[in-house]
């Protein structure tokens, strides 16, 4: 178990989250005494796969979408080049 200060978690909370996504258990204190525990969560797997067949990007009908070609493509990033 790893101990953090209020000011860690202020100025330093990625690393506490890396240490958290690393399976420790971290005590916040405030003055020396403990006020919080963060804990990973027990129900969340690294494994876990995610099905994307019933995502609004699959569902969304293209069938009636202009399709460019290269040189209209070009031609578009051509005029929008300045932009960027």
């Amino acid at each position: 178990m790893k101990t953090a200060t209020v000011r860690d978690l202020r100025n330093r909370y990625t690393q506490l989250l890396a240490w958290i996504g690393a399976g420790e258990e971290i005590v916040i204190t405030q003055r020396g005494k403990p006020i919080a525990r963060l804990c990973p969560e027990s129900s969340v797997s690294s494994s876990r796969e995610t099905s994307w067949a019933g995502s609004a990007a699959l569902r969304r009908d293209r069938s009636q979408e202009i399709i460019l070609s290269a040189e209209e493509s070009s031609k578009l990033l051509g005029e929008a080049g300045g932009q960027w």
